[in-house]
């Protein structure tokens, strides 16, 4: 039986682990745009591609309180951060 703490949990990890494929995925497309050598492109192009695919997933499946969650992690939403920032 899932318990009501349990499930707050679940919920939790789920906003943590979208949120950092989230990070990862704008992550890696800017270190694409500094041009690296084609072993490291290869690696972050299977990394955003993974990733992105990881988010599609939550987006699909999970309530759109938690997905609205997921997404808050985007710079592309809420703008670049400058400096060190907690997140």
């Amino acid at each position: 039986m899932l318990t009501r703490e349990k499930a707050e949990e679940i919920v939790e990890d789920l906003t943590c682990y979208g949120r950092a494929a989230v990070r990862i995925t704008e992550a890696a497309d800017v270190l694409l745009s500094f041009e690296p050598v084609w072993t490291e492109r290869l690696l972050l192009r299977m990394v955003a591609a993974l990733y992105r695919r990881r988010v599609r997933d939550i987006v699909a499946n999970a309530p759109a309180e938690l997905t609205a969650e997921v997404l808050a992690a985007s710079e592309k939403m809420t703008g670049p951060v400058r400096g060190f920032t907690e997140n």
